[in-house]
């Protein structure tokens, strides 16, 4: 089965095209190994990002967590299978997929995952940007890989 970065959406709820795109290309992003300033510039300057129990501000701290993310894993692939947004037009959302994972040493898993965004589309490019990203996930099950 070929994968795919889509994810289904409420019915009755309006969402703005550019953040369906931008999610889909957040999280294809997200799995290529190496790809770090493209993936920094998803995020707002002042951004918020928490992955995990640490919180991390800024571009800067951004930057470096997003090295030290493939320190043991060789490969991912996120599935997007819902996002939910606080009412039509919100800048604030809920994600919930899954994702596979293999180490560097070839072990292979794959784990569920959630996550709150909330977005901005204030840069003059007029671009969405992550604001505030919080993931939740089983980290513990990472290093078990």
């Amino acid at each position: 089965m070929t994968h795919s970065y889509e994810s289904e959406w409420p019915q009755g709820v309006t969402v703005d095209q550019d953040l369906v795109a931008f999610f889909r290309s957040f999280y294809e992003i997200s799995d290529i190994e190496g790809v770090v300033d493209q993936y920094v510039d998803q995020f707002t300057p002042d951004a918020t990002f928490i992955p995990a129990t640490r919180t991390l501000k800024g571009h800067d701290q951004i930057r470096a967590i997003r090295a030290a993310q493939w320190q043991k894993v060789g490969k991912r692939t996120h599935s997007i299978d819902k996002i939910f947004p606080f009412g039509s037009n919100s800048n604030e959302l809920m994600l919930y997929g899954t994702v596979a994972m293999e180490s560097q040493e070839g072990s292979k898993g794959s784990l569920d995952w959630a996550a709150r965004a909330i977005v901005s589309k204030d840069a003059p490019d007029g671009k969405y940007r992550l604001k505030f990203y919080q993931v939740y996930l089983d980290y513990g099950a990472i290093s078990r890989l």
